[in-house]
Parts: structure tokens; sequence; C-alpha cells
């Protein structure tokens, strides 16, 4: 019977695992059945009812079935990923709310077709939802009866009148007690799974995204140690979830967190919420997102790492230079020449580094300029990379730089110079 139920349920849209469609689709079919119930004669609207009842009942079963598999992944009995498993929580809270439609249409159709109850011959569609009304204050603990609080004065005129209420009752406790199980027991396994992420983390990944904010809350937790921690920040990039990013970022601010913490943002892939990072006022945090943006390599994102080029503090340029070589598009070679301007040689080092990995004449002048920097560790990397372009430019800065005052640097031109001659000759021959 459940897996009868549970194929029903399809009807409803709860093979969808994106939430939009499976919510469009429960509410058209809805919508289709109360067309129905309001335009079709009795008989075709009732037995239209009674399909968009029993469907109540077959997204409960097809709720029940979907957590109990989420539990046996979550317990590795099964290797599945929980998020390519529909979410049917929302999905059956939206079923069971439409009971508050299918009663009384239900009562009040079959009232119609088979004269089951003592009523007004004028009662309009207010009565039938007044007695829906009473019925579900009936399933609450009845304290309707111990409270004599009656909505609507709809007697039993038949014993089939009576069955049908019993049923109504009977489905309106079971979807409630059904409902109240499965959110305790979606509680506890997740707690369960979450409880063990400081030494498994896969158990965590194994709940899917719904381990996100209690992972998100151990990570933004300094009372518990570092291991831990680190831990929930792997089990949130196993996940993937884009809502996890936010706790991600500010646990860039902690050394003992940041190396895993860009690896995640690596992992999961979203970029806002690194690009927001890197207006952090905390610099380390602006040093973890420029890493990972670089990590992610797309050139959509050089704007907003070039602004970085100006960041005050100098760790900040160098990995905003860093990111831009890592990147390696052309649009990042003018943000890595406004490098070679930098103050600190350690910023003008890295950008002439990035530059070196450009081929084409964009990337020549860039490196030239460098053979005259005021820094003897500047120079030198300039004429080692001079060596990889076989153009005629190159030749009179190298000769220049063997006279240079820094013997390294001079040895260096040499050695280019070298190489450049032996491409020649070898083409020549």
């Amino acid at each position: 019977m459940d897996e009868l139920l549970a194929g029903y349920a399809r009807l409803f849209g709860v093979g969808f695992v994106d939430p939009l469609p499976r919510t469009a689709a429960l509410i058209s079919v809805y919508g289709l059945i109360y067309a129905i119930a309001r335009l079709a004669p009795a008989p075709l609207a009732l037995l239209a009812v009674m399909m968009g009842y029993i469907g109540v009942l077959a997204i409960g079963r097809a709720w029940t079935q979907n957590e109990k598999l989420r539990t046996r992944i979550a317990h590795k009995l099964e290797d599945l990923d929980p998020d390519s498993l529909p979410d049917l929580r929302l999905g059956a809270l939206i079923s069971a709310l439409q009971l508050f439609a299918l009663i009384p249409l239900l009562l009040e159709l079959s009232h119609r077709l088979f004269n089951l109850y003592e009523v007004d011959t004028e009662a309009t569609m207010s009565t039938w939802l007044a007695f829906g009304v009473d019925l579900f204050f009936r399933s609450l603990l009845d304290w309707s009866e111990v409270y004599d609080v009656h909505v609507s004065d709809v007697q039993f005129d038949s014993i089939w009148g009576r069955h049908l209420v019993m049923f109504i009752l009977l489905t309106i406790d079971f979807i409630l007690i059904q409902g109240i199980i499965r959110l305790v027991s979606i509680r506890r396994t997740v707690s369960q799974g979450v409880a063990v992420a400081g030494k498994d983390p896969e158990m965590a990944f194994r709940l899917g995204k719904r381990a996100t904010k209690p992972l998100s809350a151990m990570v933004a937790n300094p009372m518990l140690d570092a291991d831990m921690r680190n831990s929930a920040i792997e089990a949130l990039g196993m996940i993937g979830d884009a809502n996890g990013c936010a706790a991600l970022v500010n646990a860039l601010s902690e050394r003992e967190l940041h190396t895993n913490g860009v690896a995640a943002l690596v992992h999961i892939g979203h970029y806002n919420p690194i690009l927001d990072g890197c207006r952090n006022p905390n610099p380390l945090v602006r040093r973890g997102c420029l890493s990972a943006l670089g990590r992610l390599g797309d050139s959509l994102v050089i704007e907003q790492v070039g602004r970085c080029v100006d960041d005050p503090d100098t760790t900040v340029r160098v990995h905003a230079h860093e990111a831009l070589g890592r990147i390696g598009h052309n649009a990042a070679l003018p943000f890595l020449a406004r490098g070679l301007d930098d103050q600190e040689t350690h910023v003008r080092h890295t950008a002439l580094q990035q530059i070196g990995q450009f081929e084409g004449d964009r990337a020549i002048p860039l490196v030239i300029q460098s053979a005259n920097d005021r820094s003897p560790t500047v120079r030198r990397l300039s004429v080692e990379l001079l060596a990889r372009f076989p153009d005629a430019r190159v030749v009179p800065i190298l000769v220049d730089r063997m006279e240079d005052d820094d013997k390294e640097v001079s040895e260096a031109a040499k050695r280019s110079l070298a190489h450049l001659e032996s491409l020649v000759d070898g083409g020549a021959a």
C-alpha cells in the first residue's frame, strides 16, 4: 500500500528534486481539482475531491519513505547523495493544508449526493466550512467537547455520515501524528550526524544541506576546539551548500581555520559571499577570499580582484596579484602592471612573477620595465624572465644589465643572453 500511495503521489510532483517545479506542480494539480469540484457535475466533482484527499495521504507516505531513505544514507546503509532526493517537508505541509478546503468540499458533495446530514436546505459553503472546523477541533485532543464549543449546527442523519466523519477524523489524526514523528526523527538524525562531525565529516555530509545550519554554528563557536571546527568546515565544503559560505568567510579571520576555510569555499564555488569578503575589514579575511578567487580561476571576477591591488595591506596586495596570475586572463595585465609601481618590493616582485606567465607583446614591455627597478631582486627576476622572449627588444636590456651593480643580476643577465643566443643558433642550424 505504501508503494502504491508513493507512486500515486508522483502525480502531485513529488518526483521533482528542484523545489520550484515541485511546488508549482502540487499547487497546479490541486488548483485543477478545485476547479473541477466547483464547475463539474456532483459525481465528477466528488471523484476529484476524493483524488485530492487521497493525494494528501499519498504525499505524506512519500515523505515518510523519503525520510527513511535519508536516515539509511546518514547511517551509511545506503550510498547515495541525500541532496539528490527531493525534500518533501514543504510539500507535505502544503498538501496537509489542503484539508481545510478538501474536507468542507467532501462533506458538501457527499451530502448533496447521498443526504448524509441534518442541515438547512439553504446551507451555503460557509456551513460546511464551519463543520470542517468542528472536525479539526475534535482532532486536537477533542478540547471542543470539553468546553462545549461548536462552530456549526450540522447533525448526523445516517450511519454513513458518521463513517465519513470518522474517516476524516482518523485521517487528521494520522497526518498530525505522522508529521510529528517525522519532524522529531529528522531533528534527531541531524543532531546525531552533526555531533560526530568533529571525528567523521562524512557523517555530516551524508545529511546533505540540512546540516548546513548546525555546522555553520559549529564553525562560528569559539568554545569548540580548532580540530572540531575544521572538521565542520570540511563537512560544509563536502556538502557544497552556498548557505554555508558566510560562516566560512568569517572563519578566514582565524589562522587555525584559514586554510581549510579557503579550500571549502573553493569546493563550494559560490562567488557572491567571497566577493563580499574581499571588502571585509579584516585583512586576513580579504587574503583568504582572494586566494579562493584565484583558485576558482574565473575571468569574470577580474575587475573585483583588480580593485584589491590598491589595498592598504601589503599582504592583501600580494594575494591580489597572485589571484590575477592564477586566473591568467589578458584582462588582468593592466592590474598587474599597477603592481610594478608599488612601494613594496615584495608586491612588485609578485606582480612581475605573474606577468612572466603571460605570452606575447603585452607582457614584454612590462618585464623590460622592471629591468630598471630599484630592487636587485626585481631586476634579477626581470632578466631571468626575458630569456623566455626571443625578441630583439630584450637584447639591449640584457646587455645593459650585464653591467649591473648587483653581481646576481649581472650573472642572470649573462645566462639569459646566452640562452637567447642558443635559440638563435639552433634556429639557424
